[in-house]
């Protein structure tokens, strides 16, 4: 990817990690590690495939840092679009969950509906995850994992790797792959924990 691309995700990551300071998942790990890797995954699968077009595809992969700054900080849009510009904020608007967890119906529609952006960007998220929960399922616990994690992103699974898409298609067969795989995981390492 182009310098000028590389430039604007250091300026970006560096607003991601301000906004998410202090913010932490299991294992005390900065939740902009989460963010990276979600957009780090983006960049290798969409150059991958190759599908669309440069530009699409870093508007995606930029998009992935900061797909949780309208639900999980203070940001506002008008930050939020002078990194990632109009394009990147829609997809970042389209991953926003405004509903709360304890109903995901809506926003799992929402996702679903949503352009094939921010339907590539949730399913780096999904994996990234499932894969985080599979090594800290010991810390986190089985009742967390049940009562929270899989009510929220069972039907997401369900609905998203249902969905088509026309500009990405080996790019998100890819990734639904990777999804089911590590839910799989997740759930047979669940079902390991007690025994």
């Amino acid at each position: 990817m182009a310098n000028d691309y590389n430039t604007k995700r250091q300026e970006a990551l560096s607003l991601i990690k301000r906004l998410h300071a202090g913010q932490v998942r299991a294992g005390n790990a900065p939740v902009w590690h989460h963010l990276d890797r979600v957009s780090r995954l983006l960049e290798i699968v969409l150059e991958d495939g190759a599908e669309g077009t440069e530009t699409g595809r870093q508007i995606i992969s930029l998009a992935g840092l900061g797909h949780d700054s309208l639900e999980d900080t203070e940001a506002k849009e008008e930050e939020l679009q002078k990194y990632f510009d109009d394009d990147g904020l829609k997809l970042i608007i389209g991953m926003t969950n405004r509903f709360g967890d304890g109903h995901p119906e809506p926003y799992v529609k929402q996702v679903c509906e949503s352009g094939e952006g921010v339907r590539l960007i949730k399913l780096s998220d999904l994996y990234d995850n499932c894969t985080s929960v599979i090594y800290t399922l010991k810390e986190l616990g089985t009742k967390w994992t049940d009562e929270f994690f899989l009510p929220i992103v069972t039907p997401m699974i369900k609905a998203i790797t249902k969905t088509e898409f026309l500009i990405y298609p080996q790019t998100a067969e890819r990734l639904k792959n990777m999804v089911l795989a590590s839910y799989a995981m997740l759930l047979n390492e669940r079902e390991k924990s007690e025994n």
